[in-house]
């Protein structure tokens, strides 16, 4: 993994990747901690973080969402950008006004 935090809506989470993790992912917002199973396939560590990144959006904005909401969410956010791979650089482009 290349990064090792994310700031989500104002506060810094921390990324680990283990070894040893029964789940895919976990977020723990007490510890601003995300953690993801290491050596998944790509697709899947994909929809895994954005699915944990948007656990760690619900519990900041207090939006009390379901885990099926949250499935849905990240699962349609990681399709996406599977079937739209251009559309990170024009975020990008979007962010720094290049």
């Amino acid at each position: 993994m290349l990064l090792k935090s994310l700031k989500i809506v104002g506060k810094r989470y921390k990324l680990f990747v283990k070894a040893n993790f029964e789940d895919c992912g976990q977020c723990d917002d007490n510890k601003q901690t995300i953690s993801l199973k290491k050596d998944m396939p790509k697709d899947l560590e994909l929809d895994t973080l954005i699915h944990e990144i948007t656990h760690a959006i619900d519990y900041q904005m207090n939006l009390e969402m379901s885990e099926r909401q949250v499935h849905g969410v990240g699962a349609g956010l990681a399709a996406v950008f599977i079937d739209n791979p251009k559309l990170l650089n024009y975020l990008q482009e979007l962010i720094t006004g290049e």
